[in-house]
Protein backbone atom coordinates (compact mmCIF):
# COMPACT_ATOMS: atom_id res chain seq x y z
CA UNK A 1 0.00 0.00 0.00
CA UNK A 2 2.89 2.38 0.74
CA UNK A 3 4.29 1.83 -2.75
CA UNK A 4 0.93 2.52 -4.35
CA UNK A 5 0.42 5.69 -2.34
CA UNK A 6 3.90 6.93 -3.29
CA UNK A 7 3.19 6.22 -6.94
CA UNK A 8 -0.14 8.06 -6.82
CA UNK A 9 1.50 11.07 -5.15
CA UNK A 10 4.20 11.29 -7.81
CA UNK A 11 1.92 10.59 -10.76
CA UNK A 12 -0.66 13.15 -9.68
CA UNK A 13 2.00 15.79 -8.96
CA UNK A 14 3.54 15.34 -12.41
CA UNK A 15 0.07 15.42 -14.00
CA UNK A 16 -0.55 18.81 -12.39
CA UNK A 17 2.91 20.23 -13.08
CA UNK A 18 2.82 19.38 -16.78
CA UNK A 19 -0.83 20.19 -17.47
CA UNK A 20 0.01 23.39 -19.38
CA UNK A 21 2.94 21.95 -21.32
CA UNK A 22 2.56 22.22 -25.10
CA UNK A 23 3.56 19.60 -27.67
CA UNK A 24 3.62 19.54 -31.46
CA UNK A 25 2.72 16.99 -34.11
CA UNK A 26 5.30 15.47 -36.50
CA UNK A 27 4.28 18.24 -38.93
CA UNK A 28 5.25 20.88 -36.35
CA UNK A 29 1.69 21.93 -35.55
CA UNK A 30 0.69 22.37 -31.88
CA UNK A 31 -1.67 19.75 -30.50
CA UNK A 32 -4.98 21.05 -29.18
CA UNK A 33 -4.50 19.19 -25.89
CA UNK A 34 -1.82 20.17 -23.41
CA UNK A 35 -0.10 18.10 -20.74
CA UNK A 36 2.59 15.46 -20.34
CA UNK A 37 1.86 11.73 -20.41
CA UNK A 38 3.00 8.95 -18.07
CA UNK A 39 3.41 5.17 -18.16
CA UNK A 40 2.95 2.88 -15.17
CA UNK A 41 4.37 -0.66 -15.31
CA UNK A 42 3.19 -3.49 -13.08
CA UNK A 43 3.55 -7.20 -13.85
CA UNK A 44 1.87 -8.45 -10.66
CA UNK A 45 -1.17 -6.24 -10.18
CA UNK A 46 -2.83 -6.80 -13.55
CA UNK A 47 -6.56 -7.00 -14.19
CA UNK A 48 -6.23 -10.74 -14.83
CA UNK A 49 -5.47 -11.48 -11.16
CA UNK A 50 -8.42 -9.48 -9.87
CA UNK A 51 -10.83 -12.44 -9.96
CA UNK A 52 -8.41 -14.62 -7.94
CA UNK A 53 -7.08 -12.08 -5.44
CA UNK A 54 -9.98 -9.67 -5.29
CA UNK A 55 -7.63 -6.77 -5.94
CA UNK A 56 -6.01 -5.15 -8.95
CA UNK A 57 -3.31 -2.51 -8.62
CA UNK A 58 -4.36 -1.21 -12.04
CA UNK A 59 -7.90 -0.47 -10.95
CA UNK A 60 -6.74 0.90 -7.59
CA UNK A 61 -4.36 3.34 -9.30
CA UNK A 62 -7.03 4.47 -11.74
CA UNK A 63 -9.65 4.97 -9.01
CA UNK A 64 -7.24 6.97 -6.82
CA UNK A 65 -6.23 9.23 -9.70
CA UNK A 66 -9.89 9.85 -10.54
CA UNK A 67 -10.62 10.68 -6.89
CA UNK A 68 -7.91 13.35 -7.04
CA UNK A 69 -9.41 14.94 -10.12
CA UNK A 70 -7.89 13.19 -13.14
CA UNK A 71 -10.63 12.67 -15.78
CA UNK A 72 -11.38 8.97 -16.26
CA UNK A 73 -10.98 9.33 -20.02
CA UNK A 74 -7.31 10.27 -19.56
CA UNK A 75 -6.46 6.86 -18.05
CA UNK A 76 -6.11 3.69 -20.14
CA UNK A 77 -5.20 0.04 -19.53
CA UNK A 78 -2.96 -1.50 -22.20
CA UNK A 79 -4.79 -4.84 -21.84
CA UNK A 80 -7.96 -3.28 -23.22
CA UNK A 81 -6.37 -2.82 -26.64
CA UNK A 82 -5.92 -6.19 -28.34
CA UNK A 83 -5.92 -5.50 -32.07
CA UNK A 84 -3.14 -3.64 -33.86
CA UNK A 85 -5.59 -1.05 -35.15
CA UNK A 86 -6.85 -0.37 -31.62
CA UNK A 87 -3.30 -0.05 -30.32
CA UNK A 88 -2.40 2.44 -33.03
CA UNK A 89 -5.41 4.57 -32.13
CA UNK A 90 -4.35 4.39 -28.47
CA UNK A 91 -0.82 5.55 -29.29
CA UNK A 92 -2.20 8.42 -31.36
CA UNK A 93 -4.42 9.44 -28.44
CA UNK A 94 -1.42 9.46 -26.07
CA UNK A 95 0.75 11.46 -28.46
CA UNK A 96 -2.13 13.89 -28.99
CA UNK A 97 -2.70 14.30 -25.24
CA UNK A 98 -6.18 12.80 -25.07
CA UNK A 99 -4.83 10.02 -22.82
CA UNK A 100 -2.22 10.98 -20.22
CA UNK A 101 -1.84 7.74 -18.23
CA UNK A 102 -1.17 4.30 -19.70
CA UNK A 103 -0.99 1.33 -17.30
CA UNK A 104 0.33 -2.06 -18.41
CA UNK A 105 2.84 -4.88 -17.97
CA UNK A 106 6.26 -5.65 -19.41
CA UNK A 107 4.76 -8.21 -21.76
CA UNK A 108 2.12 -6.02 -23.40
CA UNK A 109 3.68 -2.58 -23.03
CA UNK A 110 7.44 -3.20 -23.03
CA UNK A 111 7.87 -3.30 -26.81
CA UNK A 112 6.14 -1.96 -29.89
CA UNK A 113 4.71 1.09 -28.13
CA UNK A 114 5.42 4.29 -30.05
CA UNK A 115 3.73 6.80 -27.79
CA UNK A 116 6.77 8.72 -26.59
CA UNK A 117 6.05 12.18 -27.96
CA UNK A 118 4.94 13.68 -24.61
CA UNK A 119 6.02 10.98 -22.11
CA UNK A 120 7.47 12.81 -19.14
CA UNK A 121 7.55 10.08 -16.47
CA UNK A 122 7.69 6.29 -16.17
CA UNK A 123 6.91 4.31 -13.02
CA UNK A 124 8.14 0.79 -12.11
CA UNK A 125 5.61 -0.38 -9.50
CA UNK A 126 7.22 -3.81 -9.21
CA UNK A 127 10.44 -5.61 -10.13
CA UNK A 128 10.41 -7.74 -13.31
CA UNK A 129 12.25 -11.06 -13.42
CA UNK A 130 14.29 -10.33 -16.55
CA UNK A 131 16.87 -7.56 -16.85
CA UNK A 132 15.81 -6.87 -20.43
CA UNK A 133 12.34 -5.94 -19.21
CA UNK A 134 13.75 -2.90 -17.39
CA UNK A 135 15.55 -1.82 -20.54
CA UNK A 136 12.45 -2.43 -22.66
CA UNK A 137 10.21 -0.53 -20.25
CA UNK A 138 12.49 2.50 -20.12
CA UNK A 139 12.98 2.30 -23.88
CA UNK A 140 9.38 3.52 -24.21
CA UNK A 141 10.32 6.92 -22.79
CA UNK A 142 14.07 7.17 -23.50
CA UNK A 143 13.31 7.33 -27.18
CA UNK A 144 13.85 9.54 -30.19
CA UNK A 145 10.85 11.75 -30.75
CA UNK A 146 10.21 12.51 -27.08
CA UNK A 147 9.79 16.28 -26.88
CA UNK A 148 10.59 16.58 -23.17
CA UNK A 149 14.11 17.79 -22.43
CA UNK A 150 14.04 15.95 -19.11
CA UNK A 151 12.19 12.81 -18.07
CA UNK A 152 11.59 11.18 -14.69
CA UNK A 153 12.06 7.46 -13.93
CA UNK A 154 10.66 6.01 -10.69
CA UNK A 155 11.13 2.59 -9.11
CA UNK A 156 9.12 1.76 -5.97
CA UNK A 157 10.10 -0.64 -3.20
CA UNK A 158 8.95 -1.48 0.30
CA UNK A 159 11.84 -1.45 2.77
CA UNK A 160 12.78 -4.89 4.02
CA UNK A 161 10.41 -6.66 1.63
CA UNK A 162 10.86 -9.11 -1.23
CA UNK A 163 11.57 -6.10 -3.45
CA UNK A 164 15.20 -6.17 -2.26
CA UNK A 165 15.49 -9.80 -3.37
CA UNK A 166 14.03 -8.92 -6.75
CA UNK A 167 16.55 -6.17 -7.38
CA UNK A 168 19.35 -8.46 -6.17
CA UNK A 169 18.36 -11.11 -8.72
CA UNK A 170 18.41 -8.51 -11.49
CA UNK A 171 21.82 -7.32 -10.33
CA UNK A 172 23.26 -10.84 -10.47
CA UNK A 173 21.77 -11.52 -13.88
CA UNK A 174 23.02 -8.21 -15.26
CA UNK A 175 26.58 -8.79 -14.02
CA UNK A 176 26.62 -12.29 -15.48
CA UNK A 177 25.38 -10.99 -18.83
CA UNK A 178 28.00 -8.24 -18.86
CA UNK A 179 30.73 -10.76 -18.13
CA UNK A 180 29.52 -13.09 -20.86
CA UNK A 181 29.22 -10.27 -23.39
CA UNK A 182 32.80 -9.13 -22.72
CA UNK A 183 34.06 -12.27 -24.47
CA UNK A 184 36.99 -12.65 -22.07
CA UNK A 185 36.86 -16.14 -20.54
CA UNK A 186 39.77 -15.35 -18.22
CA UNK A 187 37.73 -12.89 -16.18
CA UNK A 188 37.36 -13.99 -12.58
CA UNK A 189 36.40 -10.63 -11.09
CA UNK A 190 34.07 -7.98 -12.45
CA UNK A 191 34.74 -4.36 -11.53
CA UNK A 192 31.98 -1.79 -11.13
CA UNK A 193 31.81 0.37 -14.22
CA UNK A 194 28.67 2.46 -13.91
CA UNK A 195 26.65 -0.28 -15.58
CA UNK A 196 22.98 -1.20 -15.39
CA UNK A 197 23.93 -3.77 -12.77
CA UNK A 198 25.03 -0.95 -10.48
CA UNK A 199 21.60 0.65 -10.78
CA UNK A 200 20.04 -2.64 -9.69
CA UNK A 201 22.55 -2.87 -6.81
CA UNK A 202 21.57 0.60 -5.62
CA UNK A 203 17.88 -0.32 -5.77
CA UNK A 204 18.58 -3.51 -3.83
CA UNK A 205 20.48 -1.61 -1.14
CA UNK A 206 17.75 1.00 -0.74
CA UNK A 207 15.01 -1.63 -0.55
CA UNK A 208 16.90 -3.69 2.03
CA UNK A 209 16.75 -0.94 4.64
CA UNK A 210 20.32 -1.80 5.69
CA UNK A 211 22.38 1.43 5.93
CA UNK A 212 25.62 -0.56 5.46
CA UNK A 213 24.53 -1.58 1.95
Amino acid sequence: ENKLNALIDNAYRIWLETSDRRYTSPEGLPYANRGGAQMIFSDLGTLNVESKRGFSAYRWIRDCLIERGVPAGQIAFMQDYKKSSAKQRLFMDINAGRIRFLIGSSMNMGTGVNAQRRLVALHHLDVPWITAHIEQREGRIERQGNQNQEIELYAYATTGSVDATGWQLLERKARFIEMAMSGDRSIRRLEDSGSQANQFAMAKALASGDARL
